[in-house]
């Protein structure tokens, strides 16, 4: 595998499989298998419980919102930050091991705070593997390791969809198997992806006397907010970021949940579901690490945003009745036997090659702005905007779904979050890194 300057040296292979370690989570649990098995199964189909999981992903955006920043910045005190992925792995990998347990009668609360736990630490893996990126590549070609890894996370995504798909199948006597597995078919692709960079993958060496240090880390964190705030380009970016990254947790989180609630879909359909939107994620991915090197990183993360607004818009309109907003005259029957079904997958298609598009391209556009030596400050920054507003999107979601007994209204709030996002990200500027490598 070729790029412009040759092939992938052993370190930046293994950061491309980085991504893959935390996909299926938000595959399995968050977004389409486990999520709806909460929602239809272990809380009944009743709105307080849908409301309650819109309430854990909230919270759990709302927390990586305070310490992404903050851990970013004590992690840069000490330079080394694969230890930092380590630990954020491991906990991850427990947390979601953990969800096997959730059997109809136990504690909604005590699973929703596992779910609460398993993305903090998610998240962290991921601001900690995009803080590695410039370390592992060369900056010529950060673009195409950054589409290339969202392709392989989307087809790792892929491969836990097909192995639950295969337990829907099996005559099994454990109780609701394939939802259970969620939880533990997270946790082993977490060991197995994240294994190889921290067995092979370089990592930053602290300079002479430079140790690990919270007060140094709550100043250099003091520091960045206000250099960051003073560059209008990044501001800019970051704040685009924010409001893009808020639709689209919005839409992936509850996407799925909508499709079981309003089709009646369960563990299989649901898994098939998520198998076509992963293909369209992986294709997404692997097109734009070529796409980049023509549109460049800003250009294809708006391409991206576009597309999801498209798809989000069809969702909305979809529903038992209609396709897109037409009444198709067609009931439902058999599961995936109806326009209106199939135009759902479609639009979940869409939206799915967009957020390839648009990850890939503001991560590029992140690694880019950044300063060499501040890189998990300014991804711990990066993971901020992502998540300071992010518990917005499922509150209101909770809250609409309460007041209105219909999870469709809430799901519509996604697009005003991505208008914005789309047309600050339209005026970014500049990707140069906009403050010089300290002393």
């Amino acid at each position: 595998m070729t790029e412009r300057s040759g092939r992938l040296r052993r370190g930046e292979l293994a950061w491309t499989l980085t991504e893959a370690a935390n996909e299926p989570f938000f595959n399995l649990v968050i977004r389409y298998v486990f999520a709806p098995y909460f929602a239809a199964t272990l809380a009944a189909g009743t709105a307080a419980g849908t409301s309650l999981w819109a309430y854990a992903v909230g919270a759990s955006g709302l927390a990586i919102a305070l310490l992404a920043p903050l851990t970013g910045a004590i992690a840069d005190s000490g330079a080394r930050l694969k230890p930092w992925l380590a630990a954020a792995g491991l906990v991850t990998a427990s947390a979601a091991g953990l969800l096997w347990f959730g059997v109809p009668g136990t504690p909604l609360l005590a699973i929703a705070a596992l779910v609460f736990v398993a993305g903090i630490a998610a998240e962290l893996v991921n601001m900690f593997a995009n803080s590695l990126l410039a370390v592992a590549g060369s900056r010529e070609r950060l673009g195409f390791l950054s589409g290339l890894a969202f392709g392989l996370a989307q087809a790792a995504g892929l491969v836990v969809l097909l192995v639950t798909l295969w337990l829907t199948r099996l005559d099994s006597s454990v109780p609701h198997l394939a939802d259970r597995m969620a939880g533990p078919l997270a946790a082993a692709a977490v060991l197995l992806c994240l294994g190889p960079y921290l067995l092979v993958g370089p990592d930053r060496a602290p300079a002479p006397g430079q140790r690990l240090s919270l007060g140094k880390g709550l100043a250099d964190l003091k520091a960045l907010l206000a250099q960051a705030w003073q560059a209008p380009p990044l501001r800019t970016f970051l704040l685009g970021r924010m409001f893009a990254a808020d639709g689209m947790a919005v839409v992936f989180a509850f996407g799925a949940v909508l499709a079981g609630l309003t089709f009646g879909w369960k563990a299989r359909e649901l898994a098939l579901f998520g198998f076509v939107i992963t293909i369209f994620g992986v294709a997404g991915g692997l097109v734009g690490a070529f796409l980049d090197r023509r549109l460049g990183a800003r250009r294809l993360t708006l391409l991206g945003v576009a597309l999801i607004m498209l798809g989000t818009v069809s969702v909305v309109l979809t529903d038992e009745v209609r396709l897109f907003g037409v009444a198709t005259g067609v009931a439902l029957g058999r599961p995936l036997a109806s326009p209106q079904e199939w135009g759902f997958l479609g639009a979940g298609a869409l939206i799915a090659a967009g957020a390839a598009f648009a990850v890939a391209g503001m991560r590029t556009m992140m690694a880019n702005l950044a300063p060499p030596d501040r890189l998990a400050s300014y991804f711990g920054l990066y993971a901020f905007v992502g998540k300071a507003t992010a518990f917005v999107g499922p509150f209101l979601v909770g809250l609409v779904t309460q007041w209105t007994g219909s999870l469709r209204p809430g799901i519509a709030v996604a697009l005003a979050f991505l208008c914005i996002g789309f047309l600050l990200l339209r005026k970014t500027g500049s990707q140069k890194p906009l403050l010089a490598p300290r002393a």
